[in-house]
């Protein structure tokens, strides 16, 4: 079955060259690359093949069709809690929490909704990173998705991570307090920063921290964020000077991220010839606790150490 990847133009995106949008939005290709994909009639506008300097409209469906996409089996999906309006997941690594966009081939969405009954449609309540495994909360229905967000938004849901960070860290428990906005003079549109009270489109952020395991040169954390904003563990333990172990922008330069970026332009490996110390961010969702949104019995749920992040305290406890 071919795989197509869609997504529709936000208001940004209004009256700008085809082209000139998808480099900017998706940046696997260059828009030298992405000109070729759209001369050979790969890429759709509200359905109809289009041209590389149409100018977008606000809501135009963009399709790609990508040539010879290879199709990619899912790995098993563990289910932690099954419930008739909603279920968690334990997310392997590598797989991604939305439903359309650069990565929508490697998407899980619709075969876990299979397992879950005929004509389910899943709803992403919370997102992780693509590279973040651990628990992730998926809603059943409208009404049950509301409900769940609104208890985000209200903080009365509960999230731990564990963290292999680079750097032995000195205090048991800690608290990181500061805003994070887009990241200042920054090259990279998707990086976050610590920014001052008071910038603009800072928020405030905080992350409580707790060290489980000291090595000879990393640490393992327990991570407890009291907000939800953008990278924002990524962010607070950059700031502290602590980056995670993998993480392929924070805790590295403009420069080196971009080189990161063009060595898989150029079909290089995602482990970047051993430059990350691990083959993903080593960040994991561990615990989850919430209200059931029908009954209000408090669920507190967990999930076990993934096979790289244990594989590696396994080698540093070695050392």
């Amino acid at each position: 079955m071919e795989n197509v990847l869609s997504s529709r133009v936000p208001l940004a995106g209004a009256g700008m060259p085809l082209a000139l949008w998808l480099a900017g939005r998706f940046r696997y290709h260059s828009e030298s690359a992405w000109r070729n994909e759209i001369g050979q009639g790969r890429v759709r506008r509200n359905g109809i093949v289009a041209g590389a300097d149409d100018l977008l409209s606000l809501h135009d469906e963009i399709a790609y069709h990508p040539k010879d996409a290879p199709t990619r089996a899912t790995p098993p999906i563990a289910i932690v809690h099954d419930d008739p309006d909603f279920v968690v997941i334990d997310k392997p690594a590598h797989l991604v929490a939305h439903t359309e966009g650069a990565f929508a081939q490697n998407t899980f969405l619709a075969a876990l909704a299979a397992r879950c009954g005929d004509g389910v449609h899943l709803l992403l309540v919370h997102r992780l990173d693509r590279e973040t495994s651990g628990l992730l909360l998926l809603a059943k229905n409208a009404a049950t998705n509301t409900l769940l967000q609104q208890q985000f938004a209200a903080g009365v849901v509960q999230k731990q991570y564990l963290a292999l960070v680079h750097g032995r860290v000195p205090s048991e428990h800690f608290l990181i307090d500061a805003a994070i906005g887009p990241a200042a003079n920054s090259l990279v549109t998707a990086r976050r920063g610590v920014r001052e009270n008071g910038t603009p489109k800072a928020r405030a952020a905080r992350t409580e921290v707790f060290v489980q395991e000291r090595f000879a040169q990393h640490t393992l954390l327990r991570l407890v964020p009291h907000t939800g904003r953008t990278h924002q563990l990524r962010v607070h333990l950059e700031h502290v000077g602590h980056p995670l172990v993998g993480d392929k922008m924070y805790g590295r330069s403009d420069a080196e991220y971009l080189d990161y970026v063009q060595h898989l332009k150029a079909d290089g490996d995602p482990a970047w010839d051993h430059r990350l110390g691990a083959g993903r961010q080593l960040l994991h969702a561990a615990e989850l606790t919430f209200v059931h949104p029908r009954t209000g019995a408090a669920l507190h749920l967990q999930a076990p150490l993934p096979a790289d992040l244990q594989a590696m305290l396994e080698d540093l406890r070695r050392e």
